[in-house]
């Protein structure tokens, strides 16, 4: 087995049942080191070599020293493997490896786990949950909504200025109650938020608008309440 290499595996898992991938490494000297095993056909140490067959199509190797074999490596593994492995070299820097994450969105190299962020979190099966997307600190503030501070990615974020223009930047909303949302939202002080947020605070908008004219119809009699204007209250 070469030196110097990352080697993928599947460990086993859960009661035998489910597997899971492993990963250890092969230093420079040839040393072996467990980065992470579980279940039955995890491997703690190097007496365990002799069952894996690097030619199964279930082990992968990846060489730390060539930056290609370690873009690769991001592009096939989930990215909480990726962090865990960053986290490693970094906990471990007698190792001497220049290791890396690539953010999801820009591409670009992240050599700290400190600058990475994990998001689009959802569940894998039992009471495990992964992520989807790497980010660098930039690209997760860009895509981060200024009112909820939820990360919804760029794209998903409305472009609101103080020209009463919104929609990406575009034109205002169709809807009455959006646009007074976007109005609201600028006046706090806000200016890239995500339509959730928008349609929250138009909702809310328009329930203080339906209450207030509510209470005049009832107190004034107008507008009368089987008038269109009161339509909205008998729908």
């Amino acid at each position: 087995m070469n030196n110097n290499i990352l080697v993928q595996y599947q460990g086993g898992g859960y009661s035998g049942c489910y597997w899971e991938w492993n990963f250890f490494y092969i230093d420079k000297d040839g040393q072996f080191h467990d980065i992470f095993s579980s279940g039955r056909a995890g491997i703690k140490d190097k007496s365990g070599l002799y069952v894996l067959d690097l030619s199964d199509d279930d082990v992968f190797t990846y060489s730390v020293t060539n930056k290609e074999d370690i873009k690769t490596f991001n592009k096939e593994c989930n990215v909480v493997h990726i962090t865990g492995i960053l986290q490693w070299f970094e906990d471990n820097p007698q190792e001497d490896v220049e290791f890396f994450a690539v953010c999801s969105e820009c591409g670009e190299d992240i050599t700290a786990c400190e600058e990475i962020t994990l998001e689009q979190w959802h569940g894998c099966g039992g009471i495990m949950s992964t992520a989807d997307v790497l980010l660098c600190q930039e690209c997760h503030m860009n895509g981060t909504c200024g009112c909820c501070n939820e990360y919804v990615t760029q794209k998903e974020l409305i472009y609101l200025d103080n020209e009463d223009k919104w929609n990406q930047g575009l034109e205002r909303f169709e809807n009455e109650y959006k646009n007074k949302a976007a109005i609201s939202i600028l006046e706090d002080g806000l200016s890239d938020v995500c339509i959730g947020c928008v349609d929250w605070r138009a909702e809310q908008i328009e329930q203080d608008d339906h209450k207030d004219l509510l209470f005049q119809s009832l107190a004034t009699g107008k507008p009368d309440m089987f008038s269109d204007e009161m339509r909205w209250f008998w729908v």
